[in-house]
C-alpha cells in the first residue's frame, strides 16, 4: 500500500471503531486464526494483487468475494486499468466474483460496464471503478445472504491476463496506433510517473503531457511524421495527429 492510501485505510477504521490489522504474510497460522475466530459470513477484497491461501478463502461460511476493476475473465491480474489504457478500450468495468487460488479465475456474481471517456486520468477511473464497485459489492453481498445470487464460471475460452507493465509497455508505436488511443494512454498514464516515449521512425519523444489530438490533416505537416507550432510538437499516427508539449527528444 502507498502511504496515503495506508493512512486513509488507518483513519477509517479508527474513526468507526474497526479492528485493524497489519501482517506479513496472509497465510500466517496466526492471522488464520484471528480472522477465523470472528466467523466471519463473507470476506470481502478490494483489488488485492496477491494470492490468498485456501486457509483463509474457507473461513467464511458465504465465501470470499473480490472487486476487480475489469469486465473478467477479460484482464485478469494487478493493474488492469493500465491495460485498458494501454489497448485503447472505449469500455472498462468492474466484477464482483468469488475468490478461489487462482488469479482472479473465481465465479462470478456481478458486473458492470464503465465507458473510458477521452481525455479521463487513471485516478479518475479508479475512482469511478471503486464508486461503482462498492455498490455492486454492497448489492452482491445481500444477494448472497439471501441466497438469490447465482455464481457463473468464467470462461477461459476469453481470458487474459496482464501482470505489472515493464518499461517497454510505456513505448508508443505511434504508426501503429489511432491519435485518439495515444492521446487517451497518455492521460491515462501520466500520472504513473514513469517516462512514457512515443516512437517516430528511428526517434523517441518521452512526453508528459498530450494537449490535444485531431484525426484531420494538418496543414503545416508537409507529409513529415512531425512538426512544431510554436511549442507544441505534434506527431502524424496511423490516423490522425498528437499534439504534445514539452517533449525530449533522442535517438
Amino acid at each position: 500500500l502507498n502511504s496515503s492510501l495506508h493512512t486513509g485505510i488507518v483513519q477509517f477504521a479508527w474513526e468507526r471503531q474497526i479492528p485493524l490489522w497489519e501482517v506479513s504474510h496472509m497465510s500466517d497460522p496466526e492471522t488464520v486464526s484471528t480472522l477465523a475466530a470472528y466467523q466471519p459470513d463473507i470476506i470481502c477484497v478490494a483489488c488485492f494483487s496477491l494470492r490468498i491461501a485456501r486457509s483463509i478463502l474457507d473461513i467464511p461460511r458465504l465465501g470470499s468475494l473480490n472487486v476487480h476493476p475489469s469486465l473478467l475473465p477479460a484482464h485478469r491480474g494487478p493493474v488492469p486499468l493500465f491495460w485498458a489504457f494501454r489497448h485503447g478500450l472505449k469500455q472498462t468495468g468492474v466484477t464482483i466474483h468469488l475468490m478461489d487460488e487462482g488469479m482472479d479465475t473465481g465465479d462470478i456474481l456481478a458486473q458492470a460496464v464503465i465507458e473510458i471517456p477521452n481525455g479521463i486520468s487513471y485516478a479518475q477511473l479508479e475512482l469511478q471503478c471503486a464508486t461503482r464497485g462498492g455498490e455492486l459489492l454492497a448489492k452482491t453481498v445481500w444477494e448472497l445472504y439471501e441466497g438469490r445470487a447465482v455464481p457463473v464460471p468464467q470462461d477461459e475460452t476469453r481470458s487474459t491476463y496482464q501482470s505489472f507493465p515493464s518499461d517497454e509497455d510505456y513505448i508508443v508505436p505511434v504508426a501503429d496506433w489511432s491519435a485518439s488511443h495515444v492521446y487517451n494512454f497518455i492521460c491515462g498514464v501520466a500520472d504513473w510517473g514513469e517516462p512514457i516515449k512515443l516512437h517516430v521512425g528511428s526517434e523517441y519523444f518521452v512526453v508528459r503531457k498530450a494537449i490535444s489530438y485531431s484525426l484531420e490533416n494538418m496543414r503545416d505537416s508537409q507529409d513529415a511524421a512531425y512538426f512544431w507550432r510554436g511549442e507544441e510538437l505534434w506527431i502524424r499516427c496511423k490516423v490522425g495527429w498528437i499534439g504534445v508539449t514539452n517533449p525530449t527528444i533522442f535517438q
